[in-house]
C-alpha cells in the first residue's frame, strides 16, 4: 500500500443520518465548496482540496457551519 503525502490530492465524505432538517442543513452549507447529496434517510457532504492542510481547514468550516445551522434549526423548533 502506498503512503499517502501532505501535497497529495485528498476529500472526505461526512453522511448526516436520518436528520429531519436535512434540506435546511442542505441550504446552510450552499455557500461552502462542496459536494452535497440530499438523500431522503440521510445527507452526504463531500468536501476535496489540493493537499491535506487545505482540507482539514475546509472539514473545519464545513463542520462548523453545520453545527451553527444545528443549533439555529434546535432553537427554531424550541420556540413553536
Amino acid at each position: 500500500m502506498m503512503e499517502a503525502k501532505k501535497s497529495d490530492a485528498c476529500s472526505a465524505t461526512l453522511t448526516l443520518s436520518q436528520t429531519i432538517d436535512a434540506n435546511s442543513l442542505a441550504a446552510a452549507l450552499m455557500t461552502e465548496d462542496v459536494v452535497i447529496e440530499n438523500q431522503p434517510s440521510s445527507l452526504t457532504v463531500q468536501v476535496s482540496a489540493n493537499n491535506i492542510s487545505d482540507l482539514r481547514a475546509r472539514l473545519n468550516t464545513t463542520l462548523r457551519s453545520i453545527q451553527a445551522a444545528s443549533e439555529s434549526l434546535i432553537e427554531v423548533n424550541r420556540s413553536r
